[in-house]
């Protein structure tokens, strides 16, 4: 059977629609690609904003610290030498039991804090 002149022009014209409807296809997948990326990118550009700001505010209050201890320092430089043995001598306190006087593993120990207070 020989193909006539009408039939080629439907044969070329429905490959021609095929095409068509996979380009449109194509595009749609990459129109929700680039919709999903335009919404990573919102919300990682909201999550560095966000992180900025805590930044900058634990910044700030690190320099409010510092300037506070700064200003007490200026204040009195006997008491900078007396919190740091006050420091010393809460280390000694606070130091772990010797191998005699520990107590058993479980045990709770109960002080007097007023007692704690009057310690040299």
């Amino acid at each position: 059977m020989a193909t006539t002149a009408s039939d080629e022009p439907s044969v070329s014209a429905e490959e021609a629609l095929k095409q068509q409807k996979k380009q449109a296809r194509r595009e749609a997948k990459l129109m929700l690609a680039i919709k999903a990326a335009k919404k990573d990118l919102k919300k990682a550009q909201k999550k560095q904003s966000k992180a900025q700001a805590r930044l900058e505010e634990r910044s700030t209050t690190l320099h409010t610290l510092e300037a506070r201890l700064e200003e007490l320092h200026a204040q009195s430089p006997q008491a900078a030498t007396d919190v740091i043995a006050q420091n010393a001598t809460d280390a000694v306190l606070t130091s772990p039991l010797s191998e005699e006087s520990r107590l058993p593993e479980g045990s709770v120990v109960i002080t007097d804090v007023a007692k704690m207070d009057a310690l040299p």
